[in-house]
């Protein structure tokens, strides 16, 4: 079994001995390559080892775990947040985290967010491999339809099914009617030029919906969220709030 090497970043030393115990005792794929207790430990230790996935605490003594992610590329491993703060959350989710987890929580929480990191990670083995590239160069085959190709086949689904897409560095995840879930070697950016004219409209830099699965835009606390047919809510970036009032042709209401 092939071993994924994931680095530690808690400050309160309980917290790390049981994040230890867990994968030590319950998570055989997983390869401890290192522990920090804050944000400069933590970047001498990713600069040597380079880890797959990377579970880390919000706050970090007189830094947090945004600190660090700002000075890496966080397109190269995976996040798993666990944290007693649950009010982060959405800034988590801009730095394309797998999983946001709140203390206290138990082993079945730890493991599936590691299995959406590996799973994740065995992807972009299949992406980047010569097979796939010979299929590189596939787009748009017809006015409905998008081609997602992969190692060994090419996948055609309907641009109506697409609910939302979301940004993975290099990568697109597409989000569909069906529940299924397409990655593509693409980033989102070239979609968002291929799809621009067919209702679908790029609300923050890591996401873009496609506005016919759309039911409601709703305001909670300050920010704006597109809430989509399978009943989830993704945050506009509040540089986009404008462009889409105009592009859907609406005015947001006052209060009196």
């Amino acid at each position: 079994m092939q071993k994924h090497n994931v680095l530690l970043v808690e400050d309160e030393e309980s917290n790390l001995e049981l994040l230890k115990y867990f994968i030590i005792n319950f998570i055989d794929n997983l390869n401890i390559i290192g522990e920090a207790t804050n944000v400069e430990e933590a970047l001498i230790i990713y600069k040597n080892t380079k880890p797959d996935i990377i579970i880390l605490d919000i706050q970090l003594q007189e830094k947090d775990a945004f600190d660090f992610l700002d000075l890496v590329n966080f397109g190269e491993f995976e996040i798993i947040f666990v944290t007693a703060y649950e009010s982060y959350a959405l800034k988590a989710f801009k730095y394309n985290v797998i999983d946001y987890i709140l203390k206290p929580f138990a082993i079945e929480d730890l493991k599936k967010a590691t299995e959406k990191c590996i799973r994740r990670i065995e992807e972009r083995k299949l992406f980047d491999s010569k097979n796939f590239e010979k299929n590189n160069n596939s787009n748009i085959d017809s006015n409905n339809t998008l081609s997602i190709p992969s190692i060994d086949r090419v996948d055609i689904i309907n641009k109506s099914d697409i609910i939302f897409c979301k940004s993975d560095g290099r990568y697109t995840t597409f989000y569909l009617k069906n529940n299924s879930e397409y990655v593509a070697s693409k980033n989102l950016g070239e979609y968002e030029t291929m799809l621009e004219h067919d209702g679908f409209f790029r609300i923050h830099y890591s996401y873009m919906v496609n506005l016919n699965n759309l039911i409601t835009i709703n305001k909670k606390n300050s920010y704006y969220f597109c809430d989509m047919i399978n009943n989830i809510s993704l945050p506009i970036a509040k540089r986009r709030v404008e462009s889409l009032r105009v592009y859907l042709k609406f005015e947001f209401k006052k209060k009196a």
